[in-house]
């Protein structure tokens, strides 16, 4: 189920979860900067197709999306992109050129609306300051962020994801050793790579996060972090020295089936 919900001024969250057996739930979550020339980040997965279009076009018409903001091309990012561009004739689709290379291994991409960006750039024809950025971790290569000016929100993507307890839309809801223990979790498991990560590295790109001072952090995989900045930073330049993530073996998979529905 989509639950939109106002971010802040004319940004908005299309919010979802999925149960997160043995860890409680995981956000799944597009955006929509609404303003003058609609901007959709990310299209969410394929299974909430007609409540993600219901709760989009609730907000926009579809002949007023100007773009799709492509963050990476994993299936909870880009489940529902070819609906929303077929639906949406003159919004053009904005990502990055490897993002764009794997889209075209599932699927034809109509490249005569396609604009390529890179960090450091601006989202074109938006009429507002988009800063592509990266994020500090990421799952896919071709992974771009944003930070709008005009909210001082800065999206990172599946940076700082976190598992919660229950479903919520403000982190100040959830318990400070909750969200340690679902950020630690998630990123260690989405982005393994951490546990090789020199220290001094991830700590500069952490530092790029704060020095664009975000009012609020936005997570694909989170809710909204007001106030909570800090801590999820210092979180995640904790994570190197917690070690690999180890997934469940086969014992602790029989375990979690009735979760699953097995």
């Amino acid at each position: 189920m989509i639950s939109p919900h106002r971010a802040d001024g004319d940004l908005w969250v299309l919010a979802s979860s999925q149960a997160a057996p043995g860890h409680g739930v995981l956000p799944v979550n597009a955006y929509l900067f609404q303003g003058d020339a609609p901007v959709l980040v990310d299209t969410g997965l394929a299974a909430e197709r007609d409540d993600l279009l219901e709760a989009l076009w609730s907000l926009v018409p579809p002949d007023g999306l100007a773009a799709v903001f492509l963050t990476h091309e994993d299936a909870d990012h880009a489940g529902n992109l070819f609906a929303v561009l077929e639906a949406a004739p003159q919004a053009r689709l904005v990502t990055n050129y490897v993002t764009l290379a794997k889209l075209q291994e599932a699927a034809s991409v109509p490249l005569e609306r396609v604009q390529v960006v890179n960090p450091g750039q601006w989202v074109p024809g938006t009429g507002r300051r988009l800063t592509v950025v990266r994020p500090p971790v990421y799952d896919a290569p071709g992974t771009m962020g944003l930070h709008d000016a005009a909210t001082g929100a800065v999206l990172t993507v599946d940076a700082f994801g976190t598992y919660l307890p229950e479903a919520v839309e403000d982190l100040r809801d959830v318990a400070e050793a909750d969200v340690l223990r679902g950020l630690a979790d998630f990123n260690r498991m989405n982005h393994p790579w951490i546990a090789l990560t020199d220290r001094s590295r991830l700590d500069a790109a952490v530092a790029a996060v704060a020095e664009l001072r975000p009012t609020l952090l936005l997570s694909s995989h989170g809710v909204l972090a007001r106030e909570r900045t800090e801590l999820l930073l210092e979180g995640l330049m904790s994570l190197p020295e917690m070690g690999p993530y180890v997934p469940p073996d086969q014992a602790a998979f029989e375990n979690l089936r009735p979760e699953m529905g097995g």
